[in-house]
């Protein structure tokens, strides 16, 4: 069978995520068998202290959108439907649940090998999304294991971030002497200093990366920053990591030096707000790319992840610099006037034409104030949103047919300002 002739150029780069993220979560499954200690972790934890403890660990949300994006969520979302997990929450929620209820399963023999981890030693929570907060509460009291929260306080004001970072670096002492308890090994401060000298130096190839997107034509689009989320999540820290963005930066300046954009014929610059779709990653990008629109920017990708201000980032005070990543993504979830100020200048530094939100119908602290951001946007920018449904990794809240005539009728609004300016 002949394969459909692709509209976007994909970074070759970003091809080699699967294969990154396949080895990563081979050696989770291994965790027992090399007799490696296993965390479950949900929320933006501090993966640094775990790696410096040698410890394998599952990023929950992390696995839900990489079995989304591989059409494995069904058997999981069944399962958490025979406890009665309703379809309204978090869709992530649900598919931990039943990694949760295979974990605990005696026959796993009709399972996909890539449903299964080993159940954990310990778990973790960060409050930022309280949903996954709630989701390990409920867990962790079934799976009868030992567990820390990293409470991180909604800020409103930097005076209140100041505070919120103090609170959060008491707490992740605590978390290292539970680290230490849990381990029976003591906590490594000159290898935790070499893990964060490698989140900078990956943080700032990323960010670089995303400077060079401001380019037009833009080298790459908002779904290869979500691809290439992994090496700088599940893999933050290591020596895979900081090869992978150096790879990555080399093909990005070598399609900048040659004019080479990620959509041929680029008319129209976009905004992507909240989650991806995993599962429509591929079809989104071809669908907008066939009219010479290219998503360039969105708040997940560009605020999250070290993306601020990587620069700043002290390996001699490694726990300040984690607080201060962990305050700062949670105020970008709490406080809808400084996400708002923050797209607008994504939207000034990207030259975007037009928000695309995608209003998740189970991830809600990402949907806080897509309405409100949209109209303060049009006031301050003269820049037109639109509303798409959908979420992450439930294909149950998404149609093609929806989505797409919403984005047409978009697509026509911003040809006929275009005209008309």
């Amino acid at each position: 069978m002949t394969q459909p002739v692709r509209l976007v150029r994909r970074l070759e780069t970003a091809t080699q995520v699967k294969g990154l993220m396949k080895r990563y979560y081979e050696g989770l499954r291994r965790g027992r068998e090399d007799n490696k200690t296993v965390a479950w972790t949900y929320g933006p934890v501090p993966f640094e202290l775990l790696r410096t403890m040698d410890i394998r660990f599952e990023h929950l949300e992390s696995y839900g959108a990489y079995l989304a994006a591989r059409q494995g969520q069904e058997h999981l979302k069944e399962l958490s439907n025979r406890v009665g997990y309703s379809p309204d929450i978090c869709s992530y929620a649900r598919l931990t649940q039943g990694v949760h209820m295979l974990a605990e399963s005696k026959d796993t023999t009709q399972v996909r090998p890539e449903l299964l981890v080993p159940k954990p030693d310990f778990m973790l929570a960060v409050t930022s999304c309280h949903l996954m907060a709630n989701t390990y509460d409920f867990q962790r009291r079934a799976l009868k294991v030992p567990g820390f929260v990293i409470d991180v306080p909604f800020t409103k004001s930097m005076s209140d971030f100041k505070r919120s970072v103090a609170h959060v670096k008491r707490q992740l002492e605590d978390f290292i002497v539970f680290l230490e308890e849990t381990t029976g090994r003591a906590f490594d401060y000159d290898r935790l200093r070499e893990i964060m000298v490698k989140v900078k130096e990956a943080a700032m190839l990323r960010v670089e990366c995303m400077k060079l997107s401001q380019r037009t034509p833009s080298p790459m689009t908002i779904f290869d920053h979500f691809i290439c989320l992994g090496p700088m999540h599940v893999w933050r820290g290591t020596t895979e990591s900081v090869e992978y963005f150096k790879a990555l930066k080399a093909e990005v300046e070598e399609r900048v030096a040659n004019k080479i954009g990620a959509v041929p014929d680029e008319k129209y610059r976009l905004y992507w707000d909240n989650l991806p779709i995993w599962f429509k990653v591929g079809r989104l990008s071809e669908k907008l790319g066939s009219a010479g629109a290219n998503l360039i920017a969105g708040i997940y990708t560009h605020c999250f992840f070290y993306s601020h201000e990587p620069e700043k980032i002290d390996p001699d005070r490694p726990l300040d610099a984690i607080a201060e990543e962990l305050a700062y993504i949670t105020m970008v979830f709490s406080n809808v006037e400084y996400r708002t100020d923050m797209i607008q200048k994504l939207c000034e530094d990207y030259r975007i034409n037009g928000l695309v939100m995608h209003s998740s119908r189970t991830c809600q602290p990402m949907d806080i104030g897509q309405m409100d951001i949209i109209n303060t946007i049009e006031k301050r920018l003269g820049i037109p949103g639109v509303v798409i449904d959908g979420d992450p990794t439930d294909p149950s809240y998404y149609s093609d047919a929806q989505t797409e005539t919403r984005l047409e009728a978009f697509l026509e609004v911003l040809q006929a300002r275009k005209k008309a300016a």
